[in-house]
């Protein structure tokens, strides 16, 4: 896994593991994050996904955990 400075993440509040953060590959300029999901997560709907990268907040996307 290729992680660019600091990164973290949580999901609906709950602290996640980083796999990979970096370029993405196909496209210029485009960031990829994979997250393990954990599967206490379960069932809980609609979550926010934040991620921190050096200090600074990135947007907060709302994924649907079923």
């Amino acid at each position: 896994a290729r992680l660019e400075g600091s990164v973290t993440a949580t999901i609906g509040g709950t602290p996640v593991e980083v796999l990979y953060a970096g370029p993405q590959g196909e496209f210029a300029g485009m960031d990829q994050v994979n997250l393990r999901v954990p599967r206490s997560l379960a069932g809980r709907g609609q979550l926010d996904v934040i991620v921190t990268v050096d200090g600074r907040r990135a947007n907060t996307l709302r994924i649907a955990v079923q």
